[in-house]
């Protein structure tokens, strides 16, 4: 069984910074365990403050439901399930959250807020694909 530790922790981490600079942008990085704890956090310098509960929002998001954060808003709007994204004590229903994800099996999430939605998605989508090769 494979599990999230520090050192995967601090290597996505490294990885969303290497895509942001990549990207010419700042963001703050949050790495969630498989229950949604916070596990590692970073935030580059000049990222917005406010991207902080979000990039966690984002993480724990795709944490406890296995699916990138953005799909999960697609879900919500599609289903009309108006007012979840207000359960499990927050939830982001857009891009930027990705679970990760060894062997099939998945031990926790990355979430990435501060730069668009696009560049959020594709900053965490790198991080979880170079980690987990």
């Amino acid at each position: 069984m494979a599990t999230l530790t520090q050192e995967l922790a601090s290597q996505l981490i490294s990885k969303a910074e290497e895509k942001a600079r990549e990207l010419g942008v700042n963001v703050c990085i949050a790495v969630t365990d498989q229950g949604a704890h916070l596990n590692a956090f970073a935030r580059m310098d000049n990222a917005f403050t406010g991207s902080v509960d979000v990039a966690i929002g984002k993480a724990r998001t795709s944490s406890l439901f296995p699916v990138p954060s953005g799909a999960f808003g697609e879900l919500i709007r599609e289903e009309k399930l108006t007012g979840m994204e207000l359960s499990n004590q927050g939830l982001v229903g857009f891009a930027g959250g990705q679970p990760i994800r060894i062997d099939d099996e998945q031990i926790g999430a990355i979430g990435i807020s501060g730069a668009t939605a696009d560049q959020d998605a594709a900053i965490a989508e790198y991080a979880a694909s170079e980690v987990t090769k």
